[in-house]
């Protein structure tokens, strides 16, 4: 489990893209995060110490402990908190949003309910 801390505009990306996609926004985090991962070469030298409370927000996420291990062995590399790394991987899984796997849910009609005519 890691506490992502992630900017603000990532944060409307994040939970706009939950949404479309019907999961939570931590189950949402967890696989943009295993897709940060992925493309970790392409991940930014120069990660900032720590980012200031009023440009980011943080949440729980629950991630696979192979993918745990991982983040952890790249912020202690760098010496950067966790927090600060599974955001930078988020946002580095948002470019690569398209490699998600699962199905976008398909919108069902909304039914109305019937007037009821006479009581049972």
């Amino acid at each position: 489990m890691v506490l992502p801390r992630v900017l603000l505009a990532d944060d409307r990306a994040l939970k706009t893209l939950a949404a479309a996609r019907g999961w939570y926004v931590s189950e949402t985090a967890a696989k943009l995060i295993n897709i940060g991962l992925r493309h970790v070469a392409e991940l930014s030298a120069d990660l900032p110490r720590r980012v200031p409370a009023a440009e980011s927000t943080d949440f729980t996420a629950r991630i696979p402990e192979v993918d745990n291990q991982a983040l952890r062995a790249i912020a202690s590399d760098r010496d950067r908190s966790i927090s600060v790394v599974a955001g930078a991987l988020v946002q580095l899984g948002l470019r690569y949003r398209n490699e998600l796997v699962g199905q976008i849910p398909a919108p069902y009609p909304n039914h109305q309910e019937q007037r009821l005519i006479r009581a049972s």
